[in-house]
């Protein structure tokens, strides 16, 4: 069996995860809402994700943002932590990729 890279799975031009994770999110927010409030602070979205529990449909206040430079992902995340949201400070931080070995049961370090 030939071996597979989690490089072999992305598509062309999806190289770089550039995403921000985002904790402390008003429970009702929406995904317009959220992108309008990052676009606010001079970063560009590419997409909003967030999360909602499956039973009550509620978002239990994390989410995830795309950025479209993946360059600026900790720069990004920098400008939106601490920044408040209606009235919650949310916390911001860059999504770190952990490569995986589809050979092996382990994460690769």
């Amino acid at each position: 069996m030939d071996s597979i890279t989690a490089n072999d799975l992305r598509t062309e031009g999806d190289s770089t995860m550039a995403e921000i994770f985002l904790t402390n999110l008003p429970h009702d927010c929406s995904d317009p809402e959220l992108r309008e409030w990052v676009e606010s602070r001079g970063i560009e979205v590419k997409s909003t994700r967030i999360i909602l529990d499956l039973e009550t449909g509620v978002a239990p206040a994390f989410g995830y943002i795309e950025i479209v430079d993946a360059a600026r992902v900790k720069a990004g995340a920098a400008v939106l932590n601490g920044k408040r949201l209606r009235n919650n400070a949310v916390m911001a931080k860059p999504v770190q990729v952990v490569p995986w070995d589809f050979n092996r049961s382990t994460v690769s370090p």
